[in-house]
């Protein structure tokens, strides 16, 4: 009898392992087919879509660079100022989808929350890859652009750097997305607010200019603003520009899993009204 029991006990280990290997193939499945909409939707009815999210950091960073040259400045740092406003650009844009693009995910695909296979937390890591891979594209463009117009091209002295301080805005962009989707879904006054909010982040981030030519007691100030360690950090990498006093990359890394933790907590707590809403 004991046999019999251990050898029943192991099928249903068996069965409870199968059932959670299916359903976590129907909910990555369920993940891609969130992102092949996303993808739809981001190209449009023609190219002239995709175009526009490759090329809208290629604008942003021509128009900021303009401000530059109308001044007399063509460097910031020994560096050509187009590749120094760049390279500002691909780390904020980065963050930049965690307050807009992705925090709208679950308000945005509440049509399809009436399948039982689709999770609101779903649409935000559909969202975060459709994001994250058309930024990628958007940023190779970006260098190879200023290479191709002025000859000015990043030599990436720490590329590990570079690639710490993306993973970490990567995590930083979801830490900020989560619980603003989670509670900009139950009240939309809150996008509105963070709109405002973040109006002139793109100011006290760096992108546009060096920190390290700004007063040290401004620079500590600006040093409690996450992003400005990370916009430091990847030209640090990428053009060996020196890293500002107080620059701590465990900081921004801090706020990611504080938010990551604070967004999983309301988003299990609130998981059910969202799919009511």
């Amino acid at each position: 009898m004991k046999n019999v029991k251990l050898k029943s006990k192991g099928l249903d280990n068996k069965s409870e392992f199968y059932l959670y290997k299916r359903g976590f193939q129907k909910q990555v499945s369920a993940i891609w087919a969130l992102v092949f909409k996303e993808y739809k939707i981001r190209l449009g009815k023609s190219r002239i879509g995709l175009f526009w999210s490759l090329f809208e950091p290629i604008v942003g960073m021509s128009i900021i660079t303009a401000v530059w040259w109308a001044s007399g400045r063509t460097s910031i740092r020994g560096v050509h100022v187009t590749l120094f406003v760049g390279c500002g650009f691909i780390v904020f844009n980065t963050v930049r989808n965690g307050f807009g693009y992705l925090a709208h995910a679950i308000q945005a695909n509440m049509a399809l929350l009436n399948y039982p296979q689709v999770k609101p937390l779903d649409t935000i890591l559909a969202r975060f890859i459709t994001a994250m891979f058309m930024h990628a594209w958007a940023s190779v463009l970006l260098i190879l652009l200023v290479w191709w117009l002025f000859g000015a091209v990043p030599d990436f002295p720490d590329p590990l750097l570079c690639v710490e301080v993306i993973l970490i805005s990567m995590l930083f962009a979801m830490g900020i997305a989560t619980p603003l989707a989670v509670l900009g879904t139950l009240n939309e006054n809150l996008f509105k607010v963070v709109g405002i909010v973040t109006s002139p982040l793109m100011i006290i981030s760096g992108v546009i200019f060096s920190i390290l030519d700004l007063p040290a007691n401004i620079q500590t100030v600006l040093a409690y603003n996450p992003i400005i360690h990370l916009t430091n950090g990847f030209r640090a990498g990428a053009l060996g520009v020196p890293l500002f006093a107080d620059s701590d990359l465990s900081y921004p890394l801090e706020w990611a899993v504080i938010g990551l933790g604070i967004g999983y907590a309301l988003y299990f707590k609130y998981r059910f009204k969202l799919l009511q809403s």
